[in-house]
């Protein structure tokens, strides 16, 4: 294996703006998203920003909140 090859550069993951706004309003669920892993955070804005309405995509945000609180890694 040759480890100059492995990728260690930290992903970033782009919320949507109804999670971003929501986030921004809880730095604690911010902080829990912050430390969640790159697949689980892509998971949760995939979520968010794949409700075509968007007051579906703001009660999703909302949901996420909690959904974070209780330690949920992947959101339903």
């Amino acid at each position: 294996m040759d480890l100059a090859r492995l990728d260690d550069q930290p992903r970033g993951v782009e919320a949507p703006a109804e999670l971003a706004s929501t986030l921004a309003g809880d730095p604690e669920a911010e902080a829990i998203f912050g430390e969640l892993s790159f697949t689980h955070r892509t998971e949760y804005a995939s979520w968010v920003a794949e409700a075509k309405r968007g007051g579906t995509r703001s009660q999703r945000a909302a949901n996420a909140i909690r959904m974070l609180r209780e330690e949920v890694r992947t959101p339903t």
